[in-house]
Parts: structure tokens; C-alpha cells; sequence
């Protein structure tokens, strides 16, 4: 069980109008404990927090991931952790491109590698007789 600090000091903080804003740290460890099996009605009663909140927070984290809960200070989109959509997508693309290269060397080295093996195959089977063929 994750526990959070005894109260909410540096994990939130009010506004003028009285209403509360929470740290992406408090927002993170609070859904981290739901999503480990611990029921939302206490977690959300621990932290002094409501439970349409939290499930909130949850369903965001399941649809999009943990960088999608701001803190304090950030707006949706402004996310530090968080690339924008198309920064994201070009990364994708640019991971896979990497990794195809890599697997077209694999694919030239064993191909390579197989045809050596059947050349000394075939070399050894120097006995007059006509070397075993490929099936």
C-alpha cells in the first residue's frame, strides 16, 4: 500500500475562490493505489478527496496514460512530461524505422551466414559424389 504524506501539504494547493488543486505526484500515487486493488471509496476518504474525482484521474491514466494528470500549475496540453501528438507520432515512427533497420541486418547477417554454412555443406561432401541439393 502506497501512502501518501499524513496531510496534503505540497501536494495541493487553494485557490482564492477556496477550491483545491493537487500535485501530479499526489494525483499519480492516488490512482496508483486504486489500480493495486484498494477500494476507491477509502482512498478517496483518506486523502480528504471525492470519489468522482479520483475516478476521474483513473479513467484518464487508463485511456491515456499518467503523463495526462497535470499538477499544479499545468494546463491541459501543457504537460511537461507530456509530447504533443504529432512529437509523439514522429517518435513512434522514428522508434519503428530504427527498428526495422535493425532487423534487416539480423536478416542480411543470418542470410549470409546460412549460405556460408551451406558452401562448407557442400564443400565437405567432396567424396564423387553430387552434393545433397536444397529441398
Amino acid at each position: 500500500m502506497t501512502m501518501i504524506s499524513e496531510g496534503t501539504e505540497g501536494f495541493m494547493k487553494k485557490t482564492r475562490d477556496g477550491r483545491r488543486h493537487f500535485s501530479r505526484q499526489f494525483k499519480v500515487a492516488a490512482v496508483r493505489r486504486v489500480m493495486a486493488g484498494e477500494s476507491p471509496t477509502r482512498v478517496a476518504r483518506e486523502l480528504d478527496i471525492g470519489v468522482e474525482l479520483l475516478w476521474r484521474w483513473k479513467k484518464r491514466v487508463e485511456e491515456k496514460g499518467e503523463e495526462h494528470l497535470y499538477g499544479i500549475g499545468e494546463r491541459a496540453g501543457e504537460g511537461r512530461a507530456s509530447p504533443t501528438e504529432g512529437e509523439s507520432q514522429r517518435q513512434r515512427i522514428a522508434d519503428l524505422e530504427r527498428l526495422v533497420g535493425q532487423q534487416q541486418l539480423e536478416i542480411r547477417f543470418l542470410g549470409k551466414a546460412l549460405r556460408r554454412v551451406e558452401e562448407l555443406r557442400q564443400e565437405k561432401n567432396d567424396d564423387g559424389a553430387a552434393a545433397s541439393s536444397k529441398q
